[in-house]
């Protein structure tokens, strides 16, 4: 790294698949259902909030947005329905261009929160959401037939908010996509009581070559927009991400709450 990209770099533990061979299954829900077998491993995070260069969604795979709404309740799943979600999918579909864009999961974010019992705390392991093939039902289930048949370029962006400020006890590590090797990955099944059956997203054993990076100052009206799943087998797929902890947080810091949606963009090309 050039001095300019160690600025702000910070080593921390994260958790990577422990090999090639078993991916298992995970939970959100239910740490009893957890067979993923993980190990954690040192690596350097680059800070960029304090780096001049501002990565994008075209290179690296994501971007910081400023996207601020007035009386914002992402634990009230009827404001998200009818006023959150709608407008942050109209921001998506402006910035990245995209013909058509449809909700993944109808308008719904999904809350995870670290201070919460009631609730699913962070994914302390490096994912991708879902494998090449088990985002295909879904985008099936979200975008008529006549859709698909036209934009045959299918992207899904995940936006995520912290709802806490900074500092955060458990930020997210999100890995340029240009440095992600598939010959690395690891596929397991998230399995929750709704979907007994699994459903197939990616991990990965570590590789020195990956390149991570994290955001110390983000605040509720900031969004994270990264690639999560791309249908052009010759890009980039997408960024794996996952949440690690903060070995500088204080000890008092507030545990770190977030809200995530999921958009998948239809492309011309």
């Amino acid at each position: 790294m050039t001095e300019a990209e160690t600025l702000g770099a910070m080593q921390a533990q994260i958790n990577f698949a422990t090999n090639r061979e078993d991916g298992g299954t995970w939970s959100n829900l239910h740490k009893s259902l957890i067979t993923q077998p993980l190990t954690a491993q040192g690596i350097m995070l680059r800070d960029r909030s304090l780096s001049a260069d501002a990565p994008s969604l075209e290179c690296e795979g994501f971007e910081v947005h400023r996207l601020a709404f007035d009386g914002a309740k992402w634990r009230n799943p009827e404001w998200v329905e009818t006023t959150g979600s709608p407008l942050t999918m109209e921001h998506i579909r402006e910035c990245t261009g995209a013909a058509h864009i449809a909700p993944f999961y109808g308008h719904m974010a999904l809350i995870r929160d670290t201070g919460d019992p009631a609730q699913p705390t962070a994914a302390e392991f490096v994912h991708l959401d879902h494998s090449r093939t088990s985002a295909l039902p879904f985008i099936e289930r979200c975008a008529p037939e006549n859709i698909r048949a036209r934009y045959p370029h299918v992207r899904i962006y995940n936006v995520w908010r912290a709802l806490t400020p900074p500092p955060h006890d458990m930020p997210l590590a999100i890995c340029d996509q240009r440095t992600i090797d598939p010959a690395d990955w690891v596929e397991g099944k998230t399995v929750e009581p709704v979907m007994p059956e699994g459903v197939p997203y990616v991990t990965t054993v570590f590789n020195p070559g990956q390149r991570w990076n994290w955001f110390s100052d983000l605040t509720p009206d900031d969004a994270l927009v990264f690639k999560a799943w791309d249908s052009d087998p010759s890009v980039p797929f997408g960024c794996l991400h996952g949440a690690f902890r903060n070995p500088y947080a204080p000890a008092d810091t507030v545990p770190r709450a977030s809200a995530e949606l999921r958009y998948i963009a239809f492309f011309e090309d």
